[in-house]
C-alpha cells in the first residue's frame, strides 16, 4: 500500500461538490484520490472527469455513514479523510496532515468558516482574530446529556451530547482550553465535516456506525471513537480546512436551510442511540470509560467527578406560557403601564422591580439605552429622589420621540446612535458614583450586543445591569440571544445573572437582571 490518502465526500443534493473537488486537487502535493458519493442525485451540471477522482451513485438515498463506509471499502489509500461536499482545504493539507499522524490517532485540521460566496476560508490570515469571533476553530467539548438550550419558537430545548464550540453556551468560554503554541494538540472532540486517519484503523474501529441511522452525532462518535479505543484526537493547526455552514452566507438564488429532509425523529433517534452507546459504556472496543474522558479535559456542563451537570435552565414553558399571554393582553393591546400619564413599555412586574432594587442599590446614576416616550426615565427619576438617595438619568435615543411630553430638568436627554463613539464617552463622561445600567433600545441582536461591550463597563460592583426583551411572547428574542453571547465574553464574566424576575414570574425584563460582582 502506498501513501496515498483516499478523500471521501459523501453528498447529496449539493451544490458545490464541484468547487470541493477542485480545491482537494489543486491543495494535495502528494498522491490522492477522491471517492466522492452521489447519495440519490446526480449533480448538475456534471462532475468533470478526473483520473483522481471516482463517482459512486446512489439511485435512492442509504445515508451519510453508509456512503463513507461504501467509499471507504474501496479505497486505495493508506489514508482516508472525509470531507463534507461544500468545503476548501489548505495547500499541501495532505502532506502535513500525514506527517503527524501516529497510528491510533484521529486528526482534524483547524477548522475556518467558509465564505461560500468567495470560497475562501475566513480569517485566514488572522486565524487569532477568528477564534475570538467564533469563525476558527481549534477545540471542541462534548456537552453534557441534560445541557439545554434557548430557543427561538420555545422556552428551552434539549440539547445535550454533542460536539460544541467553546465560548457558545453556558459558561463553556470559562473551561476553553488556555492559549498556547503547541501547533499539535489534543482536543476532547471535533464535529463531522472532516478529519482523517489511517485507514485501517478507521475499519478496526468499526468504520461509521450505521445504527446512528443516515446522520447525526458523527462528530461525538468520531472523537469518542479515538479517546475511549486508547488513541487521541488532536488538532493540527499547521493545516486547516473551510467548512460551510448553512446559517451563514448564503449564495444567489439558495433558499438556505439542509439541501435534503431531515425529520426530528431521524435526529432524535441519532442522539439516543449516541447518548445510550457512550454514555452507557457500551462500546464493545472501549479501553477507557466516558468518565474518565470527561475528567481529563473537564468541559462545560459537566461535573468534575465525570457526571453530567444537571439540566441549565432557561425559562419553564410553563412560565412562558404564562408571560405569552401577559404579553399579548399587555404590550400587543397597547395596555400599556402608565406613570403620570406617560408608557413605560413594562409590565406593572417590571415596575415593581424597579422600585425595589433602586431602593436596595441606592444608585447615583442609572444610564437607559431607549428613551422611546419618556416614562421610562421619569419613573427612574423620581423613584431615585423618592426611595433613593438624589441619584441622575441619563437617557439616550437615536431620535426624539417624546412627542408633547416635556423634558423633565432633572433627566439629561441624549440624542444619538448608542453605538456610536462620540454617544459612548458622552455617556462615560456624565456618570460617576456607583452606576446601573438598562439596555431597552435596538433589539436587534448585534446591535444589542455593542450597547453591551459599550455600557457593561459603565456598571459598578454591587450593581445591576438590566436587560429588557429577552423574551417576547414567541420565546428568545434578540436581546436574549445578546444576553447569552455577552455572558461568554471576558467582560460579562464580570456579572452574574440573578433570579430577581422570578419573584414574579413574569415581565419583559425576565431572564435580563444581571449584577456585578
Amino acid at each position: 500500500m502506498s501513501d496515498m490518502l483516499s478523500v471521501l465526500i459523501p453528498a447529496r443534493n449539493e451544490l458545490f461538490l464541484q468547487k470541493t473537488i477542485d480545491c482537494v486537487l489543486e491543495a494535495a502535493e502528494e498522491d490522492i484520490e477522491i471517492i466522492a458519493v452521489c447519495d440519490g442525485y446526480w449533480p448538475s451540471p456534471g462532475i468533470k472527469d478526473d483520473p483522481r477522482v471516482i463517482l459512486i451513485h446512489h439511485t435512492e438515498p442509504r445515508g451519510q455513514r453508509q456512503s463513507i463506509n461504501e467509499a471507504a471499502k474501496i479505497a486505495r489509500g493508506k489514508y482516508v479523510m472525509k470531507l463534507d461536499a461544500h468545503c476548501s482545504v489548505g495547500p499541501g493539507f495532505d502532506r502535513i496532515l500525514k506527517a503527524d499522524c501516529e497510528y491510533d490517532w484521529t486528526v482534524v485540521p483547524r477548522m475556518h468558516n467558509l465564505d461560500i460566496t468567495t470560497f475562501k476560508a475566513k480569517y485566514l490570515d488572522d486565524p487569532e482574530q477568528g477564534i475570538r469571533r467564533g469563525k476558527v476553530h481549534d477545540y471542541m467539548y462534548i456537552s453534557g446529556p441534560k445541557h439545554v438550550k434557548p430557543m427561538p419558537t420555545k422556552g428551552s430545548q434539549p440539547y445535550g451530547f454533542r460536539a460544541m464550540y467553546y465560548g457558545k453556551y453556558a459558561g463553556a468560554a470559562t473551561k476553553k482550553p488556555k492559549k498556547n503554541d503547541k501547533m499539535l494538540d489534543e482536543t476532547m472532540a471535533c464535529m463531522g465535516p472532516g478529519w482523517f486517519m489511517h485507514k485501517d484503523r478507521f475499519w478496526e474501529l468499526g468504520g461509521c456506525d450505521e445504527k446512528h441511522g443516515g446522520w447525526g452525532q458523527q462528530g461525538v462518535e468520531v472523537s469518542l471513537k479515538a479517546w475511549l479505543s486508547g488513541g487521541k484526537l488532536m488538532v493540527n493547526k499547521n493545516t486547516w480546512f473551510a467548512h460551510w455552514f448553512r446559517g451563514g452566507e448564503q449564495p444567489k438564488g439558495f433558499k438556505g436551510g439542509f439541501p435534503y429532509k431531515m425529520t426530528g425523529r431521524e435526529v432524535s433517534n441519532a442522539r439516543k442511540h449516541s447518548q445510550d452507546l457512550w454514555l452507557g459504556n457500551k462500546w464493545p472496543q472501549q479501553k477507557r470509560t466516558i468518565e474518565w474522558l470527561v475528567q481529563k479535559f473537564n468541559p462545560a456542563t459537566w461535573n468534575g467527578d465525570g457526571t453530567p451537570m444537571p439540566a441549565i435552565q432557561g425559562i419553564s414553558d410553563e412560565r412562558m406560557k404564562m408571560f405569552a399571554t401577559m404579553y399579548r393582553h399587555i404590550h400587543k393591546r397597547k395596555r400599556d403601564t402608565l406613570w403620570r400619564g406617560i408608557p413605560l413599555w413594562k409590565f406593572p412586574t417590571d415596575v415593581t422591580l424597579y422600585q425595589e432594587v433602586i431602593h436596595e442599590t441606592q444608585p447615583d446614576w442609572i444610564v437607559e439605552i431607549g428613551t422611546a416616550q419618556g416614562g421610562s426615565a421619569l419613573y427612574f427619576q423620581d423613584l431615585l429622589d423618592i426611595v433613593g438617595k438624589g441619584g441622575k438619568v441619563v437617557t439616550v435615543d437615536v431620535r426624539g420621540r417624546l412627542g408633547e411630553t416635556p423634558k423633565d430638568p432633572r433627566v439629561k436627554y441624549i440624542i444619538g446612535d448608542s453605538k456610536a463613539s462620540e454617544t459612548v464617552q458622552q455617556i462615560a463622561d456624565t456618570v460617576s458614583g456607583k452606576v446601573m445600567v438598562v439596555i431597552d433600545g435596538n433589539h436587534e441582536r448585534t446591535h444589542v450586543k455593542w450597547d453591551l461591550h459599550n455600557y457593561a463597563p459603565l456598571v459598578t460592583e454591587g450593581q445591576y445591569l438590566v436587560i429588557e426583551d429577552c423574551y417576547i411572547d414567541k420565546g428568545l428574542f434578540g436581546p436574549g440571544l445578546a444576553r447569552d453571547w455577552f455572558l461568554e465574553e471576558t467582560i460579562g464574566r464580570q456579572f452574574k445573572q440573578t433570579n430577581r424576575c422570578e419573584k414574579y414570574l413574569v415581565g419583559m425584563t425576565m431572564g435580563g437582571w444581571l449584577k456585578r460582582i
